[in-house]
């Protein structure tokens, strides 16, 4: 149960972040202030749920916060980017949202320490410096490709009842999706066959063990899927075709979601698969 725990706190801290730093794009500044409300209040809860069902007991949280060690470190920045994105939160209701986009900034600051704090946290102790900065960019890389796929289907859905919005930012984050959905899967690929142990990979691909399981559904559901239907996307966002858009987009985002799932996975039982 703590395992799953771990793992949906790492998915959704890293969903949070990635979410909070696109919604910056200057593209998007045209869809208009309920945009940036329902999208702050969601990474907001996002982050918030994982944060609390992290397997840590609650007389134990003052006591990590102010300790030097490197989990409090981390639950620090994360409640940084917390309170932050709180502050922002309460801003749109008073102020128009390029007003506060030095508030926005501030948390995308606060949460990418805390996703590279974490990738340090979880790397195993016998670890080199290439696993490092392999899990390190693989982690911002996936930031990106979460906040993206539900930064994109939640900005689908403002066609649907403004159907004179213009399609301009929904094409450019559709494209941006694409491509980070490309980038991480190759960095994942040269990351497993450069960094895994070999044996144990194809033990895994044959099926020979329990993680090969997992290790299929992160290749099929988790990369195979979104390679396949993001170009897909793109060609129907072209033709304004948004509801089908949006419904891609949606089954896009759950593939990505899962495929994380399995990677962390790997992560918390010291396999080097992503």
């Amino acid at each position: 149960m703590a395992r799953i725990q771990e793992i949906i706190f790492l998915v959704f801290g890293q969903l949070a972040v990635g979410g909070v730093f696109l919604m910056s794009l200057p593209s998007l500044k045209t869809v208009g202030i309920g945009f940036y409300r329902t999208n702050g209040l969601v990474f907001l809860l996002t982050v918030i749920l994982g944060i609390f069902l992290f397997p840590i007991d609650g007389s134990q949280w003052f006591q990590i916060l102010f300790e030097l060690e490197l989990v409090g470190l981390m639950f620090l920045l994360f409640s940084a980017f917390i309170l932050t994105l709180f502050i922002y939160n309460l801003r749109l209701w008073f102020r128009h949202p390029h007003h506060s986009q030095s508030l926005l900034i501030l948390a995308t600051t606060f949460g990418t320490i805390a996703v590279l704090t974490s990738a340090v946290y979880y790397l195993p102790e016998d670890s080199g410096t290439a696993r490092l900065l392999s899990l390190s960019f693989y982690f911002l890389i996936s930031s990106l490709v979460l906040g993206a796929g539900v930064l994109s289907m939640l900005l689908g859905h403002s066609y649907l009842t403004r159907p004179g919005l213009s399609i301009l930012p929904l094409q450019q984050l559709v494209k941006l999706f694409m491509i980070l959905v490309f980038i991480e899967a190759a960095v994942a690929l040269l990351s497993m066959i450069l960094l895994s142990p070999t044996e144990r990979l194809i033990d895994a691909l044959l099926l020979r063990n329990f993680e090969g399981l997992y290790l299929w559904i992160r290749l099929l559901i988790g990369m195979v899927g979104p390679l396949i239907l993001t170009p897909m996307i793109v060609l129907t966002v072209k033709d304004r075709a948004t509801m089908s858009a949006t419904g891609l987009l949606y089954v896009a985002m759950m593939m990505v979601i899962i495929g994380e799932i399995c990677s962390r996975f790997f992560l918390l039982v010291d396999v080097n698969f992503l």
